[in-house]
C-alpha cells in the first residue's frame, strides 16, 4: 500500500499550502482541521472501506483539530496519539516509543520525537523506507521550536533530529510541503542551521543583548512582522538550551 496524500485544505501564513495528511490503506496520519472538502476527499479515497485508524503526530490544532469531524464521519475509527503526561484523552489510545501501527501486512514504528511539541511522534515504515515526520522537518525552511512554557525544547529537538537522521530513511513525508527525497542531507542541514543560530544567540548574550525581542531584531532581519513572535519563541528555546548546557 502506497501512502496517498490527502490535503487538509487549510492554506495560510503559518501552514503554507496547508497540512498534509496521508492515507495508507485504511490508516490516516494526522487529522487536518475538519474541512468538509478534506473529509470528502478522504471518503473518495477510501471507497467502500471505512476509516479504521487515525494516528496523530502531535496535538497542534492544524494536525489534530479535525479529530471530532473525522469521528463523526467514521465513529468506529480508532484514534491514537502519544500522551507524555499520561493524560490520555477520551476514546484515544496512547502510543509509546517503539509501538507498531499495523497497516495490512506491515507496520509503522512509532518514534517519540519531542522538541517542536512535547507529544510529537514520527512514524517509520521500515519496509518502504518512508518516514512520516509531522512538524519535525520540512523542505525549504525551518520549523518553530517553542519555549519550554509552550511545550518545546531545543535540546530535545536536536536530539530527535539526530535520531531521525541516523534511521537512514529513503524519504521524508512531512506534515507541510513536498516530500523530501534526500533525508540525511536535509536533516543534517537543519541541525547545522540550528547550531549556527545557537552560536549567534550566544554571541548576542555575550554582547549584552539579552532581551529575546532585541535578539530577534538583530538576527532575523526581513522576517514579516506576523512571524516575529514565533522567531522570539525559538530564540527563547535557544537561550534555554544554552542554560541547560551551562553556557
Amino acid at each position: 500500500m502506497t501512502p496517498r496524500l490527502i490535503p487538509a485544505g487549510n492554506p495560510g501564513a503559518f501552514t503554507g499550502r496547508g497540512n498534509n495528511t496521508y492515507l495508507i490503506g485504511t490508516v490516516l496520519i494526522d487529522a487536518g482541521v475538519g474541512q468538509s472538502a478534506h473529509l470528502d476527499a478522504l471518503a473518495a479515497a477510501l471507497g467502500d472501506q471505512p476509516l479504521e485508524h487515525l494516528v496523530i503526530t502531535h496535538g497542534h490544532s492544524d494536525h489534530a483539530g479535525g479529530v471530532p469531524a473525522l469521528r463523526e464521519r467514521w465513529p468506529t475509527a480508532r484514534v491514537s496519539r502519544h500522551c507524555p503526561d499520561g493524560d490520555v484523552p477520551d476514546q484515544c489510545h496512547h502510543l509509546a516509543d517503539g509501538d507498531r501501527v499495523e497497516i495490512g501486512s506491515r507496520a509503522l514504528r512509532v518514534l517519540v520525537t519531542p522538541g517542536h511539541a512535547a507529544d510529537h511522534i514520527c512514524l517509520f515504515d521500515e519496509v518502504m523506507g518512508d518516514l512520516f515526520t509531522g512538524d519535525m522537518v520540512i523542505a525549504g525552511t525551518t520549523v518553530l521550536v517553542p519555549s519550554r512554557a509552550k511545550g518545546g525544547s531545543m535540546r530535545a529537538y536536536l536530539q530527535s533530529l539526530a535520531r531521525l537522521r541516523d534511521l537512514d530513511a529513503g524519504r521524508l513525508l512531512p506534515g507541510h510541503g513536498p516530500v523530501i527525497e534526500q533525508p540525511r542531507h536535509r536533516i543534517t542541514a537543519v541541525i547545522a542551521h540550528r547550531l549556527e543560530r545557537e552560536a549567534q544567540v550566544a554571541g548576542c548574550l555575550k554582547q549584552g543583548v539579552t532581551d529575546p525581542a532585541a535578539i530577534v531584531a538583530k538576527l532575523y532581519d526581513g522576517v514579516p512582522a506576523m512571524l516575529l513572535p514565533f522567531a522570539e519563541q525559538t530564540v527563547i528555546a535557544h537561550i534555554e538550551k544554552l542554560e541547560e548546557d551551562q553556557r
